[in-house]
């Protein structure tokens, strides 16, 4: 397993981080235990889950599987949120994150957080607010690093420079979606955190299960897939007919690298320097299995350039990709 510092900062994070987003719902308690020590014996040290994450039930699980090794693993989580119905239960106003931050911290069985992120902006919260607040969380030892999650490179720097400014902790780490069919964080996000020494934490890979070629153009959906199971997210999102056909012609470049699809997806993420850690869901130790695989190879040149063939550097397939849980926010009218 290979170690990457998270940005410029001293920690050191496994090439695979441990996404945790489906576990107590469709992998129950005792499986997901069991994936997160194969997981933790196979060197992987880095496990994401958050607060929202089935009502809280992923963070209660982390908590319980790592509690008997709690120093070897740097745990993340987020926090923005409905945890319940009041119109402060949410978003990233100082009082929540107060409130969700010892939550998080009961559930999880810890009394330290590594790594606290902002999951999405809220727009209703001054940035400063926010910034503060994970500031006070780390004076307080409750927090170690904080991070910020699908935020646009803008606001990153907007924080990065609050931070010099009001002499508070710096944003260590980002989350934000990367792989072959999305590479529009190509264009500003990755320069921009490569610059300013900003550690890169690549989530849906795979795009969602996309690039593993189980979805094909013009046939039926699996049953038992994510999106066989109508989850929103990979339908509201990455179920885009060109995606679906460059996974197709990924088969092709594969075989001539000797891998499977998902395996060649995943280790062309990590080929970008720029990045981190990737973040790995898998659903069962198979798709487990197959994750660890993709490590410890590299994929020729050439076979690099038949991919930016398919997908240019910077681009996305299909035509006016907008994710709706992080719509674009660039048109301004009455």
């Amino acid at each position: 397993m290979k170690f990457n510092n998270l940005g410029k900062s001293g920690l050191k994070v496994s090439e695979l981080c441990l996404g945790t987003m489906v576990l107590g719902s469709s992998t129950n308690e005792n499986d997901s235990i069991s994936l997160i020590h194969r997981a933790l014996s196979d060197g992987i040290n880095f496990i994401d889950t958050a607060n929202g994450y089935n009502n809280g039930l992923s963070e209660r699980i982390v908590g319980k599987a790592v509690n008997d090794r709690r120093n070897d693993v740097i745990i993340t989580t987020k926090v923005n949120a409905s945890m319940g119905s009041g119109p402060n239960d949410g978003g990233l106003s100082r009082h929540h994150i107060l409130n969700e931050v010892e939550n998080s911290l009961q559930r999880l069985q810890t009394n330290h957080i590594d790594l606290y992120m902002l999951h999405r902006p809220d727009p209703s919260t001054p940035l400063e607010e926010s910034i503060t607040a994970l500031n006070d969380l780390v004076h307080q030892g409750k927090v170690r690093y904080i991070g910020m999650s699908n935020h646009k490179s803008w606001e990153i720097c907007s924080a990065i420079w609050l931070a010099e400014l009001k002499n508070l902790t710096k944003v260590s780490a980002v989350q934000d979606l990367y792989n072959i069919v999305n590479r529009d964080i190509e264009v500003e996000l990755l320069p921009f955190c490569k610059e300013y020494g900003v550690g890169v934490m690549a989530y849906s890979p795979l795009a969602r299960g996309v690039m593993t070629g189980k979805y094909l153009p013009g046939k039926p959906i699996p049953t038992d897939s994510r999106a066989g199971r109508g989850d929103s997210r990979i339908l509201e999102s990455e179920m885009r007919e060109h995606s679906l056909m460059v996974a197709s012609n990924l088969s092709a470049i594969s075989k001539s690298v000797g891998k499977p699809t998902s395996q060649l997806a995943l280790n062309w993420v990590l080929a970008n320097q720029a990045i981190s850690s990737a973040i790995i869901g898998p659903r069962n130790l198979a798709q487990y299995e197959d994750n660890i695989a993709a490590l410890g190879w590299n994929i020729p040149k050439s076979n690099l350039l038949e991919i930016d063939e398919l997908v240019p550097p910077g681009e996305h397939t299909g035509i006016g990709f907008n994710d709706p849980m992080n719509p674009v926010k660039g048109r301004f009218t009455d």
